[in-house]
């Protein structure tokens, strides 16, 4: 009888314990699946397109901020003890090539489900995720809310903030945001320092940088 060829899977994550009981969890379920793991994502290249990469977003950081791309890298990522915020930037996710999200606490419960989903082809973000993405993406349209999108993703940007941060982009005024938005002048202030804090920037003239930056990465991908 034929030997069918096992599932590969990566498990990367700098928490040895965790990784230990992931896997043990995993094995006795999954008995055609090979298990490999890693520490880090350096070895983690030119990756058959089945293989399947379950990133620790917990011990290793924003994979979006490691400037990570799955596309560039092949196999199919997931990413597993993300925050709940994460789920708020699902659109920059897919856009940057990962297959799925699991946060945390949930991440050992869900796993096997979302390893088979993955396996087939499938994402795997969570119903209230999809949805918000869904209902953003019909919103919007355009490589500007593309790249918004992946910034996102990258500076773990909640809705309102990826919201004020297009219109920064647009050259709003804060009262103008206030008023588009339906806040209050005080409420958008706070986003606008959320904003600078989270990408590094000083003032909004830096802003528009981080927008080119991402459309030429996009369009380098593209191409």
């Amino acid at each position: 009888m034929k030997n069918l060829k096992k599932q590969t899977v990566f498990i990367v994550s700098g928490n040895t314990a965790w990784t230990k009981v992931a896997v043990a969890c995993l094995a006795t379920s999954f008995e055609c699946y090979s298990f490999k793991i890693e520490t880090s994502v350096e070895k983690l290249w030119g990756l058959p397109q089945e293989t399947i990469v379950v990133f620790d977003k917990s011990s290793l950081g924003n994979p979006s901020s490691l400037c990570i791309s799955p596309a560039e890298r092949g196999g199919k990522w997931l990413i597993v003890n993300g925050d709940s915020i994460d789920e708020q930037s699902v659109a920059g996710t897919i856009a940057l090539g990962f297959s799925g999200l699991i946060v945390s606490p949930f991440t050992l419960e869900m796993l096997p489900r979302a390893l088979r989903t993955i396996a087939s082809d499938q994402l795997w973000f969570s119903r209230e995720a999809m949805s918000q993405t869904l209902k953003h993406l019909v919103s919007s349209a355009g490589s500007t809310h593309h790249s918004v999108n992946i910034l996102g993703a990258k500076y773990t940007l909640s809705c309102r903030e990826q919201q004020v941060f297009l219109h920064l982009l647009h050259g709003k005024s804060n009262k103008d945001i206030a008023a588009l938005l339906h806040l209050s002048p005080s409420t958008v202030k706070c986003h606008v320092s959320s904003i600078l804090l989270k990408t590094g920037k000083r003032s909004r003239s830096q802003i528009n940088m981080l927008l080119l930056d991402a459309e030429n990465h996009s369009q380098i991908r593209v191409s």
